[in-house]
């Protein structure tokens, strides 16, 4: 059996319950390669008569390189001085340009390229084996002789592979930037065109309301024309109000999806952790086991072994369903079927938060456009006060006119507050957060270190295959750790620089 080396694990995608093959028949099938249970993110299933198996995880458990072509849709798997191709949808392959009929069409699901059964043995060369009884594949090609049977020893070399091997090779129906995702997101939303249409409708009412406008009052006079102008004033207000909503709704839309396809990331990275610790979880067994059979434990351990697995196999089938949710909610704001899978291409790079803060303090106060809206409230209200006629019968008392005047005041100073303390809040989550990725880097240089010491150990039979996978799934933990905190500090960046999104769309002045 080769020494373990790190395992590299690509992104998982999972498709949403939603999508399913047509004439696919349910049922759990297992995999079996060389003695090795196999997981798929797709399990095998079972399509006009024909067993469909995911190509990537079976090919490259039998030591084929395999590729993917995004935009042609075209898988290329080389072994040896073999080279297979096919194309999704097609019943064609080919091997080294001679063709090979498929008993049905390759097909995409969950992200996962399935292929007839008989495609494997025809293009490897594998023994295949189908139990209908028990609905079990088994391949094989170890032609040596050698087998993955029961290794009782637990010396430093190489022990029996674990019982599962989890593979989650995903292949994408397309790819996906964040830009690109901002702008499916705005042509999709709703409120963008209801905003759209407000300053249509808005700007018609002001000018509408402007044809009564003689002149500009300088005080109290012709009631008319006081009722009038006042009238005009809150229209254009309106409509200077329905302009700027606009802008804050595309902002908020903005935010919302840096934040979905930051919160996508951070999910694809705890399904790859959750897979590897079930894989250590399922090495930690395997060493229990031969530890009791050579009378060195107790079944205790072989329990307490067996029941950290089945934890890590929760964990995973959670982590794998909070990533189908954060898929189905980016999908929702942009305008996707719910069952869309794609390949994120924007990655959050870390670089150190330098600003300073009574200056953006004061940049936000100045820009920010509830603010501005509260301002011209005031304005109003001053205006109200400025044309007031005393002799307009039941007219609303001056001294109540007054109020209004200090009310929206009021509300003016609360929004000031709000938006300061917003921006020195996220300001300290963002250095907290910081902070943090500081001591997973300086802890990364001790775990890659006692990685390097490990691989060394295990090379001069001083250590075993577990310890230099336990090690390396250490240096793991800590950069996927790493990432999540960048992709965090990331989305509160934004939040930072127009703290207002955090509030939503500025809604349009009363009328």
């Amino acid at each position: 059996m080769k020494r373990f080396g790190v395992a590299v694990l690509s992104t998982l995608v999972l498709s949403s319950a939603f999508a399913n093959l047509a004439g696919a028949q349910a049922g759990d099938i297992k995999v079996i390669i060389n003695g090795v249970t196999q997981q798929y993110t797709q399990a095998p299933v079972v399509s006009q008569n024909t067993t469909l198996v995911p190509l990537r995880g079976v090919f490259e458990s039998l030591g084929a390189q395999v590729d993917w072509d995004s935009k042609a849709k075209r898988v290329t798997a080389s072994k040896n001085e073999d080279t297979l191709t096919l194309n999704v949808g097609s019943k064609l392959a080919y091997k080294n340009s001679a063709p090979v009929q498929l008993d049905v069409a390759t097909q995409i699901q969950k992200g996962q390229v399935l292929v007839p059964l008989r495609f494997v043995s025809q293009s490897l060369g594998a023994k295949v084996n189908w139990d209908k009884t028990t609905r079990t594949v088994t391949i094989s090609n170890q032609v040596d002789g050698s087998t993955t049977g029961e290794n009782n020893s637990l010396s430093s070399k190489p022990f029996t592979a674990p019982v599962t091997k989890v593979t989650y090779d995903t292949y994408y129906n397309d790819s996906l930037t964040y830009d690109d995702a901002v702008k499916l997101a705005i042509a999709d939303s709703t409120t963008v065109k209801t905003a759209e249409t407000n300053i249509d409708q808005s700007g018609k009412i002001m000018k509408e309301a402007g044809k009564n406008i003689d002149f500009v009052p300088a005080e109290a006079g012709d009631e008319g024309q006081d009722k009038a102008f006042k009238g005009y004033a809150q229209t254009n207000l309106n409509y200077e109000a329905a302009k700027k909503n606009l802008d804050m709704t595309k902002e908020g839309i903005q935010y919302n999806v840096k934040d979905l396809y930051n919160k996508l990331l951070q999910k694809q990275n705890a399904v790859k952790l959750a897979a590897m610790n079930i894989e250590d979880a399922e090495r930690k067994l395997k060493v229990a086991q031969i530890k009791r059979d050579n009378q060195m434990s107790s079944d205790y351990e072989v329990t307490q072994a067996t029941n950290q697995l089945t934890q890590n196999q929760a964990a995973l089938d959670k982590a794998k369903k909070d990533l189908d949710s954060a898929y189905v909610s980016l999908n929702q704001m942009i305008g996707y079927k719910p069952e869309q899978r794609y390949e994120l291409k924007d990655k959050p790079v870390y670089s150190e938060f330098k600003d300073n803060v009574e200056t953006k303090v004061s940049q936000v106060l100045t820009s920010s456009t509830a603010i501005w809206l509260s301002e011209q409230k005031v304005d109003l209200a001053e205006l109200s006060l400025k044309l007031y006629n005393f002799s307009t019968p039941g007219n609303t008392p001056y001294e109540a006119e007054q109020l209004n005047v200090e009310k929206a005041q009021y509300a003016t100073e609360g929004t000031k507050r709000q938006l300061e303390e917003a921006v020195r809040t996220l300001y300290n989550n963002i250095k907290g957060l910081e902070s943090q990725y500081s001591q997973i880097q300086a802890g990364l240089v001790s775990a890659r270190s006692a990685a390097d010491m490990a691989k060394k150990q295990f090379d001069v039979g001083l250590a075993t295959e577990l310890q230099v996978y336990e090690a390396n799934l250490k240096v793991t933990t800590a950069e996927q750790q790493a990432e999540d905190l960048v992709t965090s500090i990331d989305t509160l960046k934004m939040a930072y620089e127009k703290p207002w999104v955090l509030q939503g769309a500025a809604s349009g002045a009363g009328q």
